[in-house]
């Protein structure tokens, strides 16, 4: 009878995660759909995934998330949405005129755009600092974490490679999947990933004293530093 309820325990509570990550999906998507927003909402999704292991609430989350990191994702967004469309646009023309060099160098370039963007949006949800000390974070948390960070920027960037590269019905059958909780499986991966690295920047911002005074600045738990 133990093993039952204790079984009947485990289910319930992966339907609830999975009910909240299909909703934070959809929250995600519904405020991307301006696409100038996608950067907000990101901050919003990033947010909204730690105020859920916190237990503090989803929906609040996502909400404080998109509203206080809403100037500096609009900035950090407008700045890499060109680039990245640039790159996609040059590598999709190489691949059509079969030059393998210039299409690599593009993926190469895209790379890096996407890791310094996924950096900045990513340090713009866990440490409040000023403008001048967010940019040298993004920097130090772009060559300590390449590798995640390159990792994170692709699950993140997937659906529109796909997109771009695949045609015909696919697309449809691919675009129900994104529908549900593919986004809010990358954020949460993202921040398993940055975990140690983003404790380490907090923990030199707290010795730096260039922390900025704001609600929630613990990227994780107390204790786990």
């Amino acid at each position: 009878m133990k093993q039952k309820t204790s079984m009947t325990d485990k289910l319930s509570k992966v339907v609830t995660l999975t009910g909240t990550a299909v909703l934070i999906n959809l929250m995600f998507l519904v405020f991307s759909l301006p696409i100038v927003t996608i950067g907000q909402a990101w901050c919003g999704l990033m947010t909204a995934i730690r105020y859920n292991i916190r237990g503090d609430g989803w929906f609040k989350g996502f909400w404080t998330g998109f509203k206080r990191r809403f100037w500096r994702g609009t900035v950090a967004w407008l700045i890499g949405l060109p680039a990245v469309l640039y790159l996609l646009n040059d590598i999709q023309n190489a691949l059509s005129q079969e030059a393998l060099v210039p299409a690599v160098g593009g993926c190469i370039m895209l790379a890096f755009v996407a890791v310094m963007l996924c950096s900045a949006l990513t340090l713009n949800v866990y440490i409040p600092t000023s403008v001048s000390n967010w940019i040298r974070n993004t920097v130090n948390l772009g060559f300590k974490a390449l590798l995640k960070l390159v990792l994170a920027a692709a699950l993140f960037w997937a659906p529109v490679l796909i997109f771009c590269f695949v045609s015909g019905w696919l697309i449809y059958e691919l675009a129900m999947v994104f529908l549900f909780a593919y986004f809010a499986l990358v954020g949460l991966v993202t921040t398993m990933l940055l975990k140690g690295n983003l404790i380490d920047i907090l923990v030199d911002a707290r010795v730096d004293g260039t922390l900025t005074a704001e609600e929630g600045l613990q990227p994780v738990e107390d204790g786990d530093e």
